[in-house]
């Protein structure tokens, strides 16, 4: 039977997070769906916590290639069965009624990518210490064409239709914001919603530098503005406005270039 989320997790030596993500899903109060986590580096901790939080109806994949989610998440995406698709970091988690008011949004809408708003919970990763209430997020008053200056819309909020990822994939050789590109190629070729649900819990340690790679909602330090540089040519500014946009964005970072550039 055709599951109808599938809820693909890259992971990559984090298994007490990783508890969490699954666990998160297990709670949930919409169970139809199918796991599929991808690991991109052999860890032995993992390995044997996975053993205990899958069953049988779940995927598990040891890929090989260099480390990190964007080749995990291609690999998940070729393995995926349901009608739509999610990506779950294993770092984060679902509210218990996410699913259930995702498939609610989503059933009647099969050609249509729809997101969420999101929260926000500061943490001690090291010392196992959450630091904050959750931070309530919600992106209700962004217009969409906002995405092509910087994302909003995050990884996980994003609820695609299969079908509409043929022929897309997420960019190994970005070092951060693939998320980001892969959405952009998404956009063009297929209509994005917002709905207003309550959708995944980002956990953030601001405190153990490089527990994140850099995202887009920092466009200051060195990789992250190369990455914008690659997505900012890769997929064009539409209007003028936007390309002004885009230009003082760079600018707020440092970085000037002439309008023509976008």
């Amino acid at each position: 039977m055709t599951p109808f989320f599938s809820i693909i997790i890259p992971t990559h030596s984090r298994p007490d997070g990783l508890v969490r993500a699954v666990a998160s899903l297990r709670a949930n109060t919409f169970q139809d769906f199918e796991i599929i986590v991808c690991m991109d580096v052999m860890d032995a901790r993992t390995l044997h916590i996975l053993d205990k939080i899958l069953t049988d109806s779940d995927t598990f994949v040891k890929r090989s290639g260099s480390a990190g989610p964007a080749q995990s998440r291609n690999l998940g995406l070729s393995l995926a069965k349901g009608h739509s698709v999610v990506f779950l970091d294993d770092d984060d988690a679902f509210l218990p009624d996410f699913l259930e008011n995702a498939y609610a949004a989503t059933c009647n809408h099969p050609n249509t990518v729809a997101y969420t708003n999101y929260s926000i919970i500061q943490e001690d990763r090291n010392l196992s210490k959450i630091l904050s209430e959750p931070q309530h997020i919600s992106v209700a008053k962004n217009q969409k064409t906002e995405v092509y200056v910087k994302n909003f819309i995050h990884n996980h909020t994003a609820i695609y239709p299969l079908h509409a990822l043929r022929g897309h994939t997420q960019s190994p050789e970005l070092r951060s914001l693939e998320d980001w590109d892969f959405l952009l190629g998404v956009f063009t070729t297929t209509e994005f919603r917002y709905v207003d649900i309550n959708g995944p819990i980002i956990y953030k340690d601001y405190v153990n530098p490089g527990s994140r790679r850099g995202n887009s909602a920092d466009a200051s330090n060195t990789h992250v503005i190369s990455d914008y540089l690659h997505i900012y040519k890769r997929w064009p500014a539409p209007t003028q406005a936007l390309k002004i946009a885009r230009q003082n964005l760079l600018t707020s970072a440092g970085l000037t270039l002439p309008l023509d550039w976008f």
